[in-house]
C-alpha cells in the first residue's frame, strides 16, 4: 500500500464512465480497479503547463479515498489526450477509478456526478 498523504501526478486513461466502454482487445483484461474516488475539478491545464511540458493535466480536489488515503487534497493527474477532458470544467463534481501500476496510480475512468458546473453549458 502507498504511504498516506503522498502526491503524484498520474496518467489519466480510459473513456468516461458515463459512456459505454469499448470491449478490450482480444487477449487483454479490462483495467483492474483498486480504488474509487470522488471530488471536484479544480483546473484543466493544456500542455505545456507548469506541471507537465507535453501532456494535459487535470487537478481534482478529491475526498478521502478509502483504503488509499484519508486526506482530502488537490491532486494533479496527467492525461494521454486533451479529448478525455472535453466534457469537464472547473467546478464539476466527478467520480473516478484508480488502478495501481508500478511507480504510479492510473485513473482508468472518470464521470460527472450531477449537473455540469454552474454557468457552463454543454
Amino acid at each position: 500500500m502507498r504511504p498516506r498523504g503522498w502526491t503524484l501526478a498520474v496518467l489519466l486513461l480510459g473513456a468516461p464512465l458515463a459512456a459505454p466502454s469499448p470491449a478490450p482487445p482480444q487477449g487483454t483484461a479490462p483495467a483492474k480497479v483498486d480504488w474509487r474516488g470522488t471530488g471536484v475539478v479544480v483546473a484543466i491545464l493544456p500542455p505545456p503547463s507548469s506541471l507537465h511540458a507535453t501532456r494535459p493535466v487535470i487537478i481534482i480536489h478529491h475526498d478521502p479515498i478509502q483504503g488509499l488515503m484519508d486526506e482530502t487534497m488537490d491532486m494533479p493527474f496527467l492525461a494521454a489526450s486533451t479529448d478525455l477532458f472535453r466534457d469537464f470544467r472547473a467546478g464539476d463534481r466527478v467520480a473516478f477509478e484508480l488502478t495501481d501500476v508500478p511507480d504510479a496510480l492510473l485513473v482508468v475512468g472518470i464521470s460527472r456526478i450531477g449537473p455540469p458546473a454552474a454557468g457552463r453549458a454543454r
